[in-house]
Parts: C-alpha cells; sequence; structure tokens
C-alpha cells in the first residue's frame, strides 16, 4: 500500500506581502503563491483526512521500515524563502513539524538565486517587455535561436501550468542558456530597476537566524544546494564544490551536517542519473525529487517521489476517499 507522501511549498504570501521594492509592482504571471489562508486551508485538509508524520518518523520508515499508522503526509519547503517562517508557525500551531531544505548562496554570500530573480522579473514587467529586455542582453554568442517543434513539445511537457510563450522563455533559460548567462542578464535586470543583491535577499530569503529558529522550533534543515543549479548540469568538480559549500554552512548553522536533501528542480532532467552514487558521495541517506507519486514500501530512498501543493487534489484526494470509503 501506498504510505508517505511529501507535499512541497515555495511561495507562500498574500499580494504585497515580503515584497522586494514597490509589492503592487508584482501584477504579471512570475512568481505564483499561495495565499497564506490557503495555505493554512490545505494543511487542515491534509491534517484531517492523513497522518501528519514528523520528519524523524518518515526517516524512520524510509530506513528502517518502520510502520506508519496509515497514509501519511510530511511537508516540505524549498529553497529557504523568508515566506517560510510564518509558515512554520501555522504547522506549530498544529502540531505539525516539516522538513526546510535551504540553499546557502542568499545565505553565505547574500547573492540571489536565479531562479528567485527570475521569478520576481516577470513578476513585475509586461510579458512581452521581459523577453526584449532579456533577449537584449544575452551576450551576441547565445543570441536566441530557431526553436522547433521538437523543443516546444519538450516545453510543454516540463512546464504544464504555462503557457506555450512562457514554456519556451523558461525552456531556453533552464536548457538552452549557461546558468552563468542567465545570472549575470537578471542582475543587470534588477540593477536597472535599482534592486541591490543584498536587498532582494533580505526582502526574499530567511538568513542564518531564521534558518536555526527552525530547527530549535523541531523542524528538520536539510540541503538544496549552493547556488540552486540543477545538479544535472554541473561537470562533477562543480557539484562537489556546489554541495560542500551548501553542507559547510548548514553545517555552520545547525551544528551538525544534513542528512537529507531535495534536487533543486526536482524533475528527472534536473536529477543525477545514479542518485544512490550521488548520496554516497555526499553523505545523504534521503533524497526528494518532484516527481509526483506517494512512495510505498519499495521506494528508493534517494529518489523519492514529492508532490507540489498545486496537485494535492489529484494525488491525495483520490488516497482520502479511499480512506472515507473505508471508514465509512
Amino acid at each position: 500500500m501506498n504510505q508517505l507522501l511529501f507535499v512541497n511549498y515555495h511561495y507562500i504570501r498574500n499580494a504585497g506581502q515580503y515584497a522586494v521594492g514597490d509589492g503592487n509592482q508584482a501584477r504579471f504571471p512570475g512568481i505564483h503563491p499561495l495565499g497564506t489562508q490557503a495555505f493554512a486551508d490545505q494543511i487542515d485538509w491534509l491534517a484531517d483526512h492523513f497522518h501528519m508524520a514528523t520528519p524523524a518518523e518518515a526517516e524512520a520508515h524510509i530506513l528502517g521500515g518502520t510502520q506508519l499508522p496509515g497514509p501519511s503526509v510530511v511537508v516540505t519547503f524549498d529553497d529557504g524563502l523568508v515566506d517560510h517562517g510564518p509558515a512554520a508557525k501555522v504547522l506549530e500551531a498544529a502540531e505539525i513539524r516539516g522538513i526546510f531544505f535551504v540553499t546557502s548562496r542568499p545565505l553565505k554570500d547574500r547573492v540571489p538565486l536565479v531562479v528567485h530573480k527570475v521569478h520576481w522579473l516577470r513578476a513585475t514587467t509586461p510579458p512581452d517587455d521581459f523577453r526584449k529586455e532579456f533577449n537584449g542582453l544575452v551576450p551576441a554568442e547565445w543570441a536566441e535561436p530557431h526553436h522547433g517543434a521538437q523543443d516546444a513539445e519538450a516545453a510543454a511537457k516540463i512546464y504544464v501550468y504555462d503557457s506555450p510563450a512562457d514554456a519556451m522563455l523558461k525552456y531556453r533559460i533552464n536548457f538552452r542558456l549557461p546558468h552563468d548567462v542567465v545570472d549575470a542578464v537578471t542582475s543587470a535586470m534588477m540593477k536597472s530597476r535599482g534592486i541591490s543583491g543584498g536587498e532582494f535577499c533580505q526582502g526574499t530569503y530567511l538568513n542564518a537566524e531564521g534558518v536555526r529558529a527552525l530547527q530549535d522550533a523541531g523542524h528538520l534543515v536539510a540541503a538544496h544546494g549552493h547556488s540552486h543549479t540543477p545538479f544535472s548540469r554541473l561537470e562533477p568538480h562543480e557539484l562537489a564544490t556546489d554541495i560542500q559549500t551548501n553542507v559547510d554552512c548548514l553545517t555552520g548553522i545547525l551544528g551538525a551536517p544534513p542528512q537529507w536533501v531535495s534536487y533543486p528542480y526536482g524533475r528527472d532532467w534536473a536529477v543525477p542519473e545514479d542518485t544512490s552514487a550521488f548520496c554516497r558521495q555526499f553523505g545523504f541517506e534521503i533524497a526528494l525529487t518532484l516527481k509526483a507519486g506517494w512512495n510505498g514500501a519499495d521506494a528508493d530512498p534517494t529518489r523519492l517521489n514529492r508532490i507540489n501543493t498545486n496537485e494535492v487534489e489529484a494525488v491525495a484526494g483520490p488516497q482520502a476517499a479511499n480512506k472515507a470509503a473505508t471508514n465509512a
């Protein structure tokens, strides 16, 4: 029987909340937050229908085969966003503890992650203007190529919740362009808007004290890479540096190295080919993807399934209905 489901969250905010610059600017598709009340309501629904497992219970089940009392859910959060501090308080009020996967570049270097710069820029810039400005800043050797039907099809499969134009843009950013090129272009765009890296980090990410507070409250803090670059896109020496920097930063804050990791982006294209070897190399025991689904007794602890908030109804709903029918 499928027993364990990980549900993941990123942005949890209302309009204008945790704004960088003028919150009223964020009026275009780019940041897709879950409202704070909607988050609380979803947690209540999950708790009403499933056992809310602690990180320790989940670890004992995954690694030791300890039985859970029935279909169980663990709540997770990616990236170490400032939103996650208040979200943790919602969990604590319901006597739930979650897992927070934290990237370290904003913590260690006070430098924003590419993914969040892209989100903010897209949310504050009309789509056509964003594409024009972004493409105009890309170096000539990386000028936009003609995308054929094959690329359009690939983009549609990966970015199922985006329009075709947005999907193609995200596909180019994540697949066609080197990470350092996108980093430089988005930093130039932020600078032109008068937003410094330090200001962006302050309004977007938890600081070291906020991360430590999560652990002090009984949550698990775990690894998510240093730069949020897909691990599959890094050369071996780059991957080693990225992971070790993340582990060292979190160890300095928490007092012990993390044993859990979630793969940035989480899809098959972003996950190391040999996840068992990856975890052995870097000392991780459990690793989470973003491949949707429950995890059964035979699940690979280095490649566990996990869903996003917008997949809860489709994935958890049928199991909740089955449980209700069984208990009727």
